[in-house]
């Protein structure tokens, strides 16, 4: 007998389905070319995923809401930076840009599929998608060279399929300096009304974070 599939969706099921129409947007900002847009809503999209995570964690969460969230985010934070990517690598190589943002997508999709068949634990194993959306969308944002670009096809799909312990967001040390970071890139953009400052701190933040092993030294067991 088949289950309704409207009884399934649950509070945080709801944002997540924001995340995927936001990842979708963006994509068809992409199609036009408006690729500034295209990465403001990657953001947004990124948003939207930390809020259902913190929903799902205070109200209820299942395995439907589990791979669904991962969809989602395989469309905002792999699809849409991967075609971003292309674009704006492709006028150097297009042959390279063809395999480095295949391979972004590729191993995003690796990563996504591993968070879903590990045992929970209190850290990613692996770079997440999202952190890596938000990065490629940032340099975006701050019209980054190519090179630099290329850079970071090159790393974070490396990053996104390795055995790297990432601090999941919710610990204190990720969270009390991102506020910080997230705060002073408010507050300056209200002071000074420069959307460049609130890039760059975003990038110094999301930077740190994925430089955080190098200087977190806990060690971590996964059962």
């Amino acid at each position: 007998m088949s289950e309704n599939i409207l009884r399934k969706i649950k509070l945080p099921d709801l944002v997540t389905v924001v995340n995927v129409l936001l990842g979708f947007t963006a994509i068809l900002m992409i199609a036009y070319g408006d690729l500034s847009s295209a990465a403001a809503l990657i953001v947004l999209a990124a948003m939207a995923d930390g809020v259902d995570g913190v929903l799902a964690r205070k109200v209820e969460h299942s395995a439907f809401g589990i791979n669904l969230d991962s969809l989602a985010d395989l469309i905002s934070f792999g699809v849409a930076p991967a075609m971003m990517g292309y674009l704006l690598m492709k006028d150097v190589c297009p042959y390279v840009a063809s395999a480095l943002s295949a391979a972004y997508l590729v191993c995003g999709t690796l990563r996504l599929a591993r968070f879903n068949v590990l045992a929970k634990t209190d850290v990613f194993i692996g770079l997440p998608i999202t952190a890596c959306g938000i990065w490629v969308a940032l340099l975006v944002m701050a019209r980054a060279d190519a090179w630099i670009l290329m850079a970071s096809f090159v790393i974070l799909p490396i990053l996104m399929v390795s055995d790297i312990r990432y601090s999941k967001t919710g610990d204190r040390r990720i969270v009390i300096p991102a506020g910080v970071v997230f705060i002073t890139a408010v507050a300056s953009y209200v002071v000074i009304r420069e959307l460049y400052w609130c890039i760059a701190m975003g990038l110094i933040a999301m930077g740190c974070y994925i430089l955080s092993p190098l200087v977190l030294r806990r060690k971590h067991g996964i059962r």
